[in-house]
């Protein structure tokens, strides 16, 4: 399979609406093929961005049997129903209006992005930590008295990371936990906050050279940042945000 096959099949394939065979040859195109799982996470992100932000309405109740009357004389006569037609037609374009706002609107998770990337380079060129320690025990007190805020424990061990310490970053003009990991001499720091300052949508993106991952689970929102593209990152991502402790010990 081809990109330009493999783009006609990502939103049914996000969807989950691909026959298996076809399913399984774009799986295998998106292991080996960056910008189409690029496009994959963008179109991730704008189902998020969606679900999150699109309004709802409650119909009022004559309006909900005015609709249900025309929906019965439909199907009672078989024939054309203009009013219905219209319906459907007015929904997709409050749809159409509705992602014109959202593409038009800030990227709030570019910025965070942007700005993470920054912090991270600037501290990997200084001091990435403040406190030196491989002991959540010993960092979530830490955190605690500086920014009233504990992070949840990440192991990242299996994934060849191991935890060097943590600092105070400021993203989002707030500050918050940054948990500093190390493989060889690569640096990977994961930011996290509290989830009800204005939680993030999952994505994945390239900034300046830099990976960088955003989601939020019941335990905080988070922003992971590294300097190579590690698929293994990529399935610790994924299985985090299911995690509704945001725990690994």
């Amino acid at each position: 399979m081809n990109c330009d096959l493999a783009s006609r099949y990502l939103d049914a394939f996000v969807d989950g609406e691909l026959e298996p065979g076809v399913e399984s040859a774009l799986e295998e195109h998106l292991r080996n093929c960056l910008s189409c799982q690029s496009q994959t996470w963008e179109i991730r992100e704008f189902r998020s961005l969606f679900r999150m932000y699109a309004p709802r309405f409650k119909a009022p109740s004559q309006l909900r049997a005015k609709v249900l009357s025309m929906a019965y004389r439909a199907r009672k006569k078989r024939a054309f129903n203009l009013p219905r037609y219209a319906w459907i037609g007015a929904a997709v374009l409050v749809a159409g209006l509705l992602v014109g706002f959202l593409a038009s609107g800030p990227d709030h998770g570019k910025e965070l992005s942007k700005q993470a990337v920054f912090d991270y380079s600037r501290s990997s060129a200084g001091a990435p930590v403040e406190l030196a320690s491989d002991d959540f025990a010993v960092l979530k007190p830490w955190f605690g008295h500086k920014v009233d805020f504990s992070p949840p424990t990440i192991d990242l061990r299996e994934y060849g990371y191991a935890l060097t310490g943590g600092r105070v970053g400021v993203l989002g003009n707030r500050q918050v936990v940054a948990l500093v990991y190390k493989r060889g001499n690569e640096i990977l720091t994961i930011y996290c906050w509290p989830p009800n300052q204005e939680p993030v949508s999952y994505s994945k993106r390239s900034v300046d050279g830099y990976s960088v991952y955003l989601w939020s689970n019941s335990a905080c929102n988070y922003v992971l940042v590294q300097i190579s593209d590690d698929p293994k990152i990529g399935q610790f991502v994924d299985s985090f945000e299911d995690q509704p402790s945001g725990t690994f010990y």
